[in-house]
Formats: structure tokens, sequence, C-alpha cells
């Protein structure tokens, strides 16, 4: 992908829109992306029964003029309110304007598969930035959890891109792992964080990290999506980035229960990143992104 990077980012046309905008100004001054997109669509009988586009138009450019402004002299902004369903519309202008990224909000009591952000990272061509009502609009501890695929390699490698550019010297690499035995010893333990450790340097040894430190955190339990979230918490992350996997219809191929289900229960932003193969992928922005000459950028 060239220089000339898009991220759609989805408005709901309501008080929360304000932090999902202040969001994407955040990711703006450390340089992801030349034009963002603010988009929002209306359902057939909303659009029959509330003001007019026009009106809902000019309320989202007040908005984004506000809360976005200009984050630089590289970055230019756009708005737009269509008509239809929402998945279909938001997929279909992900696709003609081709976007590497959606940034949207995520409300509380929206969960499981039929929320909005996970059925457009289930179908969608590109990457989620997943805001949770109420999360922090910052960016100072990154976790990205890792199961040593290369889909988590990925992953891994998009959260050290966001570290740098955000200027944040770490970033953790979360494994959780289960252990079956029932009887526990000092030396079974310690072989098994020996094995955990050569796991992750083999992992580890082939990404760029681009100068970050990656601080490995091996943690056992069943419940993956819990354990990742309890860490989160531990270390005061504030952004997860996290996998999928292919690009199938069937959700438990494409979106990993894992994924899934830390999606619906994080109270902090979460990044899905796409795996190699969809039509487009954050990590290949970021790899050819022109903001890497740009040795002064911090975050607001």
């Amino acid at each position: 992908m060239n220089r000339h990077q898009r991220t759609l980012v989805a408005l709901s046309a309501t008080p929360a829109d304000r932090a999902v905008v202040s969001y994407a100004r955040l990711f703006a001054s450390l340089g992801f992306a030349r034009h963002y997109h603010f988009v929002h669509v209306r359902t057939p009988d909303a659009a029959s029964e509330s003001k007019k586009a026009a009106d809902v138009l000019r309320e989202c450019e007040a908005l984004v003029a506000e809360v976005f402004g200009k984050p630089n002299d590289d970055v230019s902004s756009s708005c737009h309110v269509l008509t239809g369903e929402r998945l279909d519309e938001l997929i279909e202008f992900i696709t003609a304007q081709r976007c590497d990224m959606v940034l949207m909000g995520h409300r509380k009591e929206s969960s499981g598969l039929g929320s909005l952000a996970l059925r457009l990272v289930m179908i969608g061509p590109c990457s989620v930035l997943m805001i949770p009502e109420g999360a922090p609009v910052a960016i100072s501890e990154i976790m990205a959890p890792a199961d040593f695929s290369d889909h988590s390699a990925d992953s891994v490698q998009v959260a050290a891109c966001i570290a740098q550019a955000a200027q944040i010297p770490r970033c953790v690499v979360t494994h959780v792992f289960s252990d079956p035995a029932i009887l526990r010893y000092e030396e079974h333990t310690a072989a098994i964080r020996r094995n955990e450790q050569a796991a992750f340097d083999r992992f580890i040894e082939p990404i760029n990290s681009h100068g970050v430190e990656m601080v490995p955190y091996f943690l056992e339990g069943n419940n993956v999506a819990g354990t990742i979230l309890y860490a989160a918490e531990r270390y005061g992350s504030n952004l997860l980035v996290m996998n999928t996997r292919g690009r199938s219809r069937a959700a438990s191929i494409l979106l990993g229960s894992v994924t899934s289900q830390v999606m619906t229960e994080s109270p902090i932003a979460v990044l899905a990143v796409k795996h190699f193969g969809a039509m487009m992928n954050l990590f290949q922005a970021l790899k050819e992104s022109m903001f890497w000459t740009q040795p002064d950028l911090k975050t607001n």
C-alpha cells in the first residue's frame, strides 16, 4: 500500500462519537493513515423518522472540526452520511475506498457476535480498532497476546510499530498456557517456564521490534480471554493488539473465540489485526508508511 492510507471512522451520531473521534485524532497524530473518512450509516427505518441526512452531516462535520481538527499537515478528513444496512454499507465503503483500518466504538449493551464491531472483523477486509464505551483515549502501555503462530506474529509486529510511533519503550507479549499435570513440583514448574521462554525466543527472533523491548509475560489459565484481560489490567495496558484468522465467513474459523471474547469483554481499546491475505492489512500500511522518516512524532 502507498502513502495514501485511508482509515474509516464509524460514527453513531450519539455523544459516544466524541471519544471515537478523539481516538482517531490520537492515531492520526502518530502518523497512521493520510486520510480519515468519518462515516455514519442510517438504517432505512431511522432515515424515514429522524432528521434529514444533510442535518446529520452538518453535525458530524462540526464534531470532526472541533475534536479531530487537523492533527498534522499530511492528514486530511471527510464526512459521509449513508443510508442502508450498517454492515453492508460499511463493507461497501471500505472496499470502494480501499481502507486499511476501521476505527469504531462499542457500547456496553452490545455483546456477542451481534456486535457490529465483531461482525465487521469477521467479514471485513481490513483491521478493526474497537473503542469500548468509557475506554481511555490514550496509548501508553501496549499488550500483544500471542499463541506463537504466524497470525500472532503479525499482530505482535503491529504492536511494536505502534509502540515505536508512540515512543513507548516496551510492549508486553502475553502467552497463556495450560498445564494438565495434577501433581506439581518445583522442577516441573521450572521446566515449563524454560520451555515457555524458549518458545518465546524462537517466536520473537524473526520479528522486527523497531527498537521496542518485547517483554514476555507467561500466565497459566484455562480461560484464555479472561487471563489476557487480567494481564492487561495488571500491567495497566490501554491497548490490546490481537490477531484474527483467515477470511472464511465461518466465525469459528475467521475470528478466534479468544479474540471474540476479549473484544466483547474488554474495557480498553482492542485492535484486531487481519492476517496477510486480506485485501489490505494494517501491518502492510505501517511497514510502508512514510511517517517512519519523521523522528519527532509524539502522542497528544
